[in-house]
């Protein structure tokens, strides 16, 4: 059994009403895809994620994919 993680920092957006259409969440999601693109052999067993921080920090989000 293996572990990737992967984590990022987003920086929340100033205001309550989003001003753009881009991703929030700073690439991760591509960065994550990515790499199962690159792994088509592996056979996923879990996938957590966790977010920390927000309201007066910065969110940091941490995605872990178990496999083998």
């Amino acid at each position: 059994m293996k572990v990737k993680i992967f984590t990022k920092i987003i920086r929340s957006k100033r205001g309550f009403l989003p001003h753009s259409e881009s991703s929030s969440d700073c690439g991760l999601e591509a960065e994550v895809n990515l790499w199962l693109a690159s792994k088509p052999d592996i056979e996923i067993t879990n996938i957590t994620q966790s977010q920390s921080g927000g309201s007066w920090f910065p969110s940091t989000i941490v995605i872990s994919v178990w496999y083998q």
